[in-house]
C-alpha cells in the first residue's frame, strides 16, 4: 500500500503541475537532454531539461525503495544519441533515456532513497523569441541536506562586514568555483567619502571599472539596475496553483521600471524576457555574476533585486528586503523600500529588513537590494501576485522607496 499511494501520488502530482496546454495529446521528439547541478538554492537539485519538438503529457513514480525515479513522456519518439548520462554522485548518479513503445522513458537514479516531495517534473512553452523549443524540466533535490534560511548564492565563509568600499575579482576558468570577494578594513563615518569601487577586468568586463555611485541629490538622472529574479530554463519557485516566480518577478519589474523613468531615473533590466542573463542551464556563479555584471557595466547607482519567496509551510507569508552591510548605503537603501511595501494589503505582515550574504548583494559594487514580494508558497498571496494591480502597487511603493533614499 505504501508503494502504491507513493506511485498514485507522484500521477497526481505531475498533471498537477502540467499546464493545460500540455495536455493535449500530440507526437513528439526528443531531440536533446542537458543537465546541471543548482547549488544556489535553500537546497541543492539536479535540474534535468529534455528538448521536445511539441508539448506532451509525463508521468512520474518512484521505484518501491526511493531510488529510482521514472519519467515517462506520452507518445514521444527518442531523437537523441544522450541515452546514458552520468550526473552528480550526491543527488543524481545517471539518468538513462529509452523507447517504450510510444513512449519514453526517463530513468534517474539517486544515492539515497527519495520520495514525491523531492521530485518537480514541469514543462515549459515554446519560446520563438529566444529560439527555445519546449521542454519538459525535471528537478531532484538532494535528500538528506537541510535547507539553508538564507540562499541565492550564499557563502558561509564570507563575513558580514561593514565597509565603504569594496573590490571584486572574478575567475572565470572554470563552472565550478565560486567567485571571491575581498573588502577593505576602513570603517565609514559620517565625514568619510565612499572611495571608489573597482571591478578588475575579468572576460566579462574585459576593461577595469570604477564604480562611483550616488546616494543623493534626488532620484533624477540616477542609473539603476532591476534584477528579475530566475528567468528562462530557472522558473525559481512555484506556487500550489502552478504559479512561477520568474513570471512574477518580471511583470513587477517592467512595471518598476515604467515607474522609475516617470520619475526621472535611468534605468536598466538584467533581463526584459524569459531569459537565462548567462545562458541556460548555467551554473548558479556564472548566472549571478551575469545579473551583477550588468549593474557593473552600466556602473548603476543602486541594484534592485525582485523575488518572491517560498516556505514549505504554505500558511507562512509576509513581505521582507535583504541587504549585505557592505556599504555605510545598503541599510538606508533597504529601509526606505521595506518602509513603503510592508503594508501591502493583503499579504501577511511585515517580515522587516533583513542581512542577507547573498551573492548579487554581496558582489554588487553599488548599494543593493533583494525584495522578497511575499510567498508563492501561500495561496493566498499567490493569487494576489498574479493580479495586474498588485503588481503595480508593488512597483509603485518600491519605486518611492528609491525615491526617497536618493533624498539622502
Amino acid at each position: 500500500m505504501r508503494l502504491l499511494r507513493k506511485i498514485w501520488f507522484a500521477l497526481v502530482m505531475a498533471v498537477m503541475i502540467l499546464p493545460l496546454w500540455a495536455m493535449s495529446v500530440r507526437a513528439a521528439d526528443v531531440t536533446d537532454v542537458t543537465w546541471v547541478t543548482r547549488s544556489d538554492a535553500p537546497i541543492p537539485f539536479v535540474r534535468v531539461v529534455l528538448s521536445l519538438t511539441a508539448p506532451v503529457e509525463a508521468s512520474a513514480s518512484i521505484n518501491k525503495a526511493g531510488t529510482t525515479t521514472t519519467v515517462q513522456l506520452k507518445n514521444v519518439k527518442l531523437k537523441t544519441d544522450d541515452t546514458s548520462i552520468t550526473m552528480d554522485k550526491n543527488i543524481v548518479t545517471n539518468a538513462k533515456l529509452s523507447q517504450d513503445g510510444k513512449n519514453v522513458n526517463v530513468v534517474l537514479n539517486t544515492p539515497k532513497s527519495i520520495d514525491v516531495g523531492d521530485v518537480n517534473v514541469f514543462s515549459l512553452k515554446k519560446d520563438k523569441a529566444n529560439n527555445r523549443p519546449d521542454r519538459m524540466v525535471i528537478d531532484i533535490q538532494q535528500k538528506g541536506v537541510a535547507p539553508r534560511s538564507v540562499y541565492y548564492g550564499s557563502d558561509k565563509n564570507v563575513k558580514n562586514t561593514a565597509t565603504n568600499s569594496a573590490t571584486v575579482k572574478t575567475n572565470k576558468k572554470t563552472t565550478t568555483k565560486n567567485t571571491s570577494t575581498k573588502t577593505t578594513n576602513t570603517k565609514a563615518t559620517a565625514t568619510t567619502t565612499p572611495k571608489k569601487p573597482t571591478v578588475i577586468a575579468t572576460a566579462s568586463q574585459p576593461k577595469a571599472v570604477t564604480i562611483d555611485y550616488r546616494t543623493s541629490g534626488g532620484i533624477a538622472g540616477k542609473v539603476i539596475t532591476i534584477d528579475p529574479g530566475h528567468g528562462g530554463s530557472d522558473p525559481g519557485a512555484i506556487g500550489p496553483n502552478g504559479t512561477m516566480e520568474k513570471d512574477i518577478t518580471l511583470a513587477i519589474s517592467k512595471k518598476l521600471k515604467a515607474a522609475l523613468e516617470a520619475k526621472g531615473a535611468k534605468v536598466n533590466m538584467t533581463r526584459t524576457t524569459d531569459v537565462d542573463v548567462y545562458g541556460p542551464n548555467a551554473s548558479g556563479p556564472d548566472e549571478l555574476q551575469a545579473r551583477v555584471d550588468v549593474g557593473t557595466a552600466n556602473k548603476s547607482d543602486i541594484f534592485v533585486s525582485v523575488h518572491i519567496n517560498s516556505f514549505s509551510n504554505p500558511n507562512v507569508g509576509g513581505i521582507s528586503t535583504y541587504y549585505y552591510d557592505k556599504t555605510q548605503y545598503d541599510t538606508r537603501l533597504a529601509s526606505r523600500i521595506q518602509a513603503k511595501i510592508a503594508d501591502e494589503s493583503g499579504f501577511a505582515g511585515d517580515r522587516g529588513i533583513q542581512p542577507g550574504n547573498l551573492y548579487v548583494l554581496r558582489r554588487s559594487l553599488m548599494p543593493a537590494i533583494l525584495l522578497e514580494l511575499g510567498f508563492i508558497s501561500n495561496p493566498k498571496e499567490e493569487a494576489l501576485l498574479k493580479k495586474a494591480d498588485v503588481q503595480q502597487q508593488f512597483a509603485d511603493e518600491v519605486a518611492a522607496g528609491i525615491e526617497s533614499y536618493f533624498r539622502g
